[in-house]
């Protein structure tokens, strides 16, 4: 007889695991160690437990919710892209289920796996980690017919489209722009390590290239982990070690805007002493003073496209087009933060 008091959190705290776990054994999903499993199951076993049948079909009909993983919804760029998403997914009459890593690889994971639970029809993911796990978890659910789209992720999948923007372009052309203005003491404040930010490693790139390129030696790099006010920090602690500096080119404008703070209670003047350029195209950017130089990404385009290339894959209208990866150029946008060097 079923122990009608029974549910699957008792389930997890009796096998000392997730209830995401006890829900993926009881669905038999991938992604779960036999012994895990195993001792899932005995735990099911031993405690009589018997599934709603109605509850565990679910996973096979659709719901027409997508599931929306960001990295930080405080951020504008990420606030742009979502309303782009969602008013694509409201045009198709689809739900979205929105979750918020906080740029932690963990965080990315429980993302995925609550979706998993939810049993959303697909997932629409930016991202700029390429964290191992979290890839290898993502071509599982790849690999059983769960439709993905990603933004701003690298993985090797051809089942997992991919949208982009073209991040080693914008950071070459940040910096070139501040060469061609004529300095040649140009740091760089770059985004996020925790995370493995693939967008933050190819601007770093992008930086290295054009200073390269230039024949300037010497690459000026802090962390500021998308973040204003780490960036407010790392700001700070590279002018008080590297004075000679005369232009700072940030992964972020949210970054830039931290930075403009700190240059500023240092007693120095933008674009005076010190040249200022960001990525993203965010509104508040423009409203500092002096509004900042950014090159800018077409965030509410790169959601609503994600969103429905995403929609295409799951209403069977995907063709091998709908499987092409899509890479935005940003534009640069030149504001009172930046001169020429006098």
């Amino acid at each position: 007889m079923k122990n009608k008091n029974i549910d699957i959190y008792q389930i997890a705290e009796e096998a000392g695991v997730s209830k995401s776990t006890v829900s993926r054994v009881i669905n038999n999903k991938a992604g779960v160690k036999d012994s895990t499993r195993n001792k899932v199951l005995k735990v099911i076993k031993d405690l009589n437990y018997k599934p709603n049948s109605s509850a565990k079909g679910l996973a096979s009909k659709k719901t027409n919710t997508i599931g929306l993983a960001i990295s930080d919804i405080t951020d504008p760029f990420f606030a742009l892209f979502v309303k782009g998403a969602e008013t694509k997914a409201m045009e198709a009459n689809y739900n979205m289920m929105l979750a918020n890593s906080h740029w932690v690889v963990e965080e990315e994971l429980k993302c995925i796996q609550m979706f998993e639970e939810g049993r959303v029809d697909g997932i629409l993911m930016i991202s700029g980690g390429s964290e191992k796990r979290l890839n290898n978890y993502l071509n599982n659910l790849a690999s059983h017919n769960l439709q993905i789209v990603v933004v701003d992720r690298k993985i090797d999948n051809d089942k997992i489209p991919k949208l982009k923007a073209d991040n080693l372009d914008a950071g070459y052309r940040a910096a070139k722009y501040l060469i061609d203005l004529g300095h040649n003491k140009i740091a760089h404040i770059k985004g996020e390590d925790v995370a493995s930010s693939d967008a933050s490693r190819d601007r770093v790139r992008g930086y290295k290239k054009a200073l390269a390129e230039a024949g300037i030696k010497e690459k000026i790099i802090y962390p500021g982990y998308f973040s204003r006010i780490e960036a407010e920090r790392a700001t700070k602690k590279l002018l008080q070690e590297h004075p000679e500096v005369t232009a700072i080119f940030y992964s972020s404008d949210m970054m830039a805007i931290g930075g403009l703070k700190a240059i500023k209670n240092m007693g120095l003047k933008i674009p005076e002493d010190i040249s200022i350029i960001g990525v993203d195209g965010i509104e508040m950017a423009a409203l500092m003073d002096p509004p900042i130089t950014t090159m800018a990404q077409p965030s509410f385009e790169m959601g609503y496209q994600g969103m429905e290339k995403l929609i295409k894959k799951l209403e069977a209208e995907a063709v091998n087009s709908h499987n092409q990866d899509i890479i935005f150029k940003m534009k640069l946008i030149e504001r009172a933060s930046t001169s020429s060097l006098s």
